[in-house]
């Protein structure tokens, strides 16, 4: 289990108190709703990468990869999001989008990132991956990362609050190691 989702996990299930067959029937119970939740936000990951380069496809661009480093930076930065009440490339903390890829050790000649947050957790993963995406070329900034020809990679991060709101956080690299 992954560290967010073992925090996620714990959070959850950090106030069940009841008899040992009760904690386990509940534990059971939030395992398999974390695991069709994680299943809906890798979904729409998926989907809006796939979205992404459809439409940088039917401009003359060239289709982005798929960086897994960069999509755990992403997970990360919409679930930090989520655990502290904000939303901003720059957390709280002063935590910065060039700290976060040097903290998840990626190392590009150019990066950038986009994010956003909706209702959309509500929707099926294909749709909440439509909207996503264009609320994201609703808005000039999004749209120009979105269509750059600097980038070669990419990452999503979608992750959903328990107010239902859905975070995403797209990762952009150029020159990648």
């Amino acid at each position: 289990m992954s560290e967010l989702n073992r925090r996620r996990f714990l959070r959850k299930s950090a106030a069940v108190i009841g008899s040992s067959t009760t904690i386990a029937t509940i534990a059971t119970n939030q395992t398999t709703a974390q695991s069709t939740h994680e299943e809906y936000e890798e979904c729409v990951e998926r989907r809006i990468h796939e979205q992404i380069n459809n439409i940088r496809t039917e401009r003359g661009l060239q289709s982005l990869g798929y960086n897994n480093q960069l999509g755990e930076a992403a997970d990360y930065h919409s679930q930090d999001m989520i655990d502290k009440s904000y939303f901003s490339h720059t957390a709280p903390d002063g935590e910065t989008v060039g700290d976060r890829y040097r903290k998840f050790e990626i190392s590009c000649q150019a990066w950038g990132e986009n994010i956003l947050y909706n209702y959309a957790s509500d929707e099926s993963a294909a749709s909440a991956a439509q909207t996503s995406v264009e609320q994201w070329m609703q808005s000039d900034g999004h749209r120009q990362n979105i269509l750059s020809e600097t980038w070669a990679t990419e990452g999503i991060g979608a992750q959903v609050a328990f107010d239902g709101r859905l975070y995403v956080t797209q990762n952009f690299g150029a020159g990648c190691r």
